[in-house]
């Protein structure tokens, strides 16, 4: 005697499925407006963000510096080029959210 086999029918889900709709979806978050999209989030990024930005300042400053005692150091342009990177990267610590990207 065969064993009987079991039939699985599909069953139509009672949970109704709510999106925001189609208005919610173009809304721009609340954290990307205004100033706060120039600010970091999250500790890391605020570290990263006072670290580089700080250095930046301290090479400037260097930059600035040099250009007084100019006959005897060029320490101006690589203290220049290390602003703008250190500056860079702080920018770039600010404006990175990492839920955007996990």
């Amino acid at each position: 005697m065969p064993e009987p086999t079991a039939i699985l029918v599909p069953v139509a889900s009672t949970k109704k499925k709510t999106t925001g709709g189609r208005r919610r979806n173009y809304e721009p978050k609340v954290e990307l407006t205004g100033i706060k999209k120039f600010l970091p989030t999250g500790w890391a990024n605020w570290l990263g963000f006072s670290l580089f930005g700080g250095l930046g300042i301290a090479f400037l400053i260097e930059g600035f510096i040099a250009i007084g005692r100019l006959p005897k150091h060029l320490d101006m342009i690589p203290a220049f080029v290390l602003t703008v990177l250190c500056l860079w990267i702080a920018y770039l610590f600010a404006i990175t959210r990492w839920k955007d990207y996990i």
